[in-house]
C-alpha cells in the first residue's frame, strides 16, 4: 500500500472501484462458451497486493465467469483494444471506474505509475473505431471527463464548459462510439449503500435473526401440528378430517424486506474477504451505482452523451 492511502486510510476508498467493477460484470449479458460474448475485468495492478489480486481473479473467472486481465500501463490498454480488432472479437461496452481530472482518466491517481497510467487525448486517439462493435458504449465513471475546461467549485453562466474539448468527445469522435460521462467530479459515496442503509444494517440484523427465530418456532410448531393431525385421522379413518378446535399454524411475516437482505448479503461478502485478505472486497459487486457530484456547479449532475462529432 503507498504512502498516500496508508496516510489517508481509505482501504473501503481503494476497493470502491474494483466494487464498482464487479457489479458492472453482473450487468453485462452472460457470456458463451464460442466467446460471441465475452466479458473481461481489466485492473489496472499497481498498488494493489498479490493476495487482493488473486482473491478478486477468483471472485471474477469462479463466481462470476468472466476473463481477468491485469494491466500495468495504459499502453497495454490500447494493445488489449487494438487485439479485439485483430481477432474480431468487437467491444460493445466499455466501462471506466477510476479517479480523473479534466482531460485524464487517472488509473493510477497519487501512484507511483500515474504517468504510465493515465489516459489523455493522445491515448485516446489510439483507439480504432474497427475496434468497436455497432451501437457501442463507452462509460466513463471518472470525474470530469465530461468537462473541456479545468473548472474546480463553478462553471459560471458566462463560461463555456467547452463540451467538445472534453475527454469524453475525444473519445467519441476516434472510437466513433457514444461516450457517457459526468462533466461534474463523479461521487463513489453509496458504493456500500447510503449513509442511511449503512447506518441500519445492525438493525436489519437484529430483525432478521427475530425472523430466523420466529420461522423456527413456526416450523417446529407446523411439524407437531401435522404429526398430531395424522394420529387424529387414523384414530378415526377417515383421511379428511380435521383437528377439533385447532388450526395450522400461520407462517410469520418477515420483518426484513428483500433489498435488506441484499443489504446484508453485501455487508456479509465485504466482512468475509476483510477477514479473509484484509480488503472488503465483495464478491457481489457495489451495492448502489456511481453517482454525480456537486462540482463544479453550473453543468449538469448527471452522466451526459457524447456522440462522435
Amino acid at each position: 500500500m503507498s504512502l498516500y492511502e496508508e496516510i489517508r486510510g481509505q482501504k473501503g476508498n481503494k476497493m470502491r472501484f474494483i466494487n464498482q467493477g464487479i457489479r458492472q460484470l453482473t450487468k453485462y449479458p452472460t457470456g458463451t462458451p464460442n466467446f460471441t460474448i465475452q466479458r473481461v475485468f481489466l485492473i489496472f495492478k499497481n498498488d494493489y497486493p498479490a493476495n487482493l489480486l488473486g482473491a478478486l481473479k477468483d471472485v471474477v473467472e469462479n463466481q462470476h465467469g468472466a476473463q481477468y486481465r491485469e494491466m500495468d500501463s495504459i499502453s497495454g490498454l490500447v494493445d488489449f483494444i487494438a487485439a479485439r480488432q485483430r481477432r474480431g472479437r468487437e467491444i460493445k461496452q466499455l466501462d471506466f471506474f477510476s479517479h480523473g481530472v479534466v482531460g485524464s482518466i487517472e488509473l493510477g491517481y497519487e501512484l507511483d505509475k500515474n504517468d504510465s497510467y493515465r489516459l489523455r487525448d493522445a491515448q485516446a486517439n489510439m483507439f480504432k473505431p474497427e475496434a468497436f462493435a455497432y451501437g457501442a458504449k463507452i462509460h466513463s465513471y471518472a470525474c470530469r471527463t465530461g468537462l473541456g475546461i479545468d473548472a474546480d467549485f463553478k462553471v459560471n453562466e458566462t463560461e463555456d464548459p467547452h463540451y467538445e474539448r472534453s475527454l469524453a468527445q475525444i473519445l467519441a469522435n476516434a472510437t466513433r462510439t457514444t461516450v457517457w460521462a459526468f462533466p461534474r467530479r463523479s461521487n463513489y459515496d453509496t458504493t456500500y449503500g447510503t449513509a442511511a442503509e449503512r447506518g441500519s444494517v445492525p438493525g436489519i440484523r437484529e430483525r432478521d435473526a427475530t425472523d430466523g427465530q420466529a420461522m423456527r418456532n413456526y416450523l417446529s410448531r407446523k411439524t407437531a401440528y401435522e404429526r398430531k393431525l395424522i394420529e387424529h385421522r387414523k384414530t378415526l379413518k377417515d383421511p379428511t378430517a380435521q383437528l377439533p378446535d385447532e388450526q395450522a399454524p400461520q407462517a410469520p411475516t418477515p420483518t426484513v424486506s428483500e433489498e435488506e437482505r441484499n443489504l446484508l448479503a453485501h455487508d456479509d461478502s465485504r466482512a468475509l474477504y476483510e477477514r479473509k485478505i484484509g480488503f472488503p472486497l465483495d464478491a457481489l459487486g457495489a451495492h448502489r451505482d456511481v453517482r454525480s457530484g456537486d462540482t463544479p456547479d453550473g453543468v449538469p449532475k448527471h452522466l451526459l452523451a457524447y456522440k462522435p462529432l
